[in-house]
């Protein structure tokens, strides 16, 4: 007995500096990104009455923002985000006789605007790319939690808002660069579910930032 537990830590301690290669039991890190958000709208959303309206015509698809997470690498292959982002509120401009769906046309002029924020949890994949792991592909999935805040505004008439939020998922690709041990770039295209009571389709999160190791 004594022999083999004499054996078993020999072969512990051998094998320790290998798997300490692997495994990153903590490494914590914080982020922030420049993103555009692009949305694709319902272009047949059932407004009632028997109106169709086509929301790609009503609300700007391409919003400007900004992300910030937090992470760990807990080991070489994997690890795990929290974030949160959130848009610029971007409007558009309706004129008076603009079509804004099948057969629809606005009778008077109006604007829009809207705004998306949320936050997310994503597991993250990495795939270097040489030997030193400077260059590495990046894969993530995971879940988000979305607002969306619309306001139409009729001049001369005053506004209204609404708001709809949703859990979804999302899944995505992208690269990162190790610039020195404790800041790394990236940048990462991620495709969101996205329904907000029927009036989007999908997004498209597109996002480059820094990371910074502790």
């Amino acid at each position: 007995m004594r022999k083999l537990l004499c054996t078993v830590a020999a072969l512990a301690a051998f094998n320790f500096p290998a798997q300490a290669e692997e495994s990153l039991p903590f490494k914590p890190y914080v982020g922030v990104d420049l993103m555009r958000v692009n949305a694709d709208y319902n272009n047949n959303y059932d407004a009632g009455g028997g109106v169709t309206l086509d929301g790609n015509a009503l609300l700007e698809d391409s919003l400007n923002g900004f992300g910030i997470h937090v992470g760990n690498r807990f080991h070489k292959n994997f690890g795990a985000e929290l974030g949160y982002f959130r848009t610029r509120e971007e409007g558009k401009d309706i004129a008076a006789g603009e079509t804004v769906g099948p057969g629809v046309v606005a009778a008077v002029p109006f604007s829009t605007d809207v705004k998306i924020h949320g936050f997310t949890l994503d597991g993250l994949g990495y795939l270097p790319l040489d030997e030193d792991s400077t260059v590495e592909l990046v894969g993530t999935a995971g879940l988000s939690w979305n607002k969306a805040e619309a306001q139409f505004t009729v001049p001369g008439v005053g506004a209204t808002s609404e708001d709809e939020s949703e859990i979804g998922f999302r899944i995505g690709a992208g690269a990162q660069i190790n610039l020195t041990e404790q800041i790394s770039a990236r940048a990462l295209a991620r495709y969101q579910s996205a329904d907000f009571d029927d009036v989007a389709d999908n997004l498209w999160i597109y996002s480059a930032g820094l990371n910074f190791s502790f």
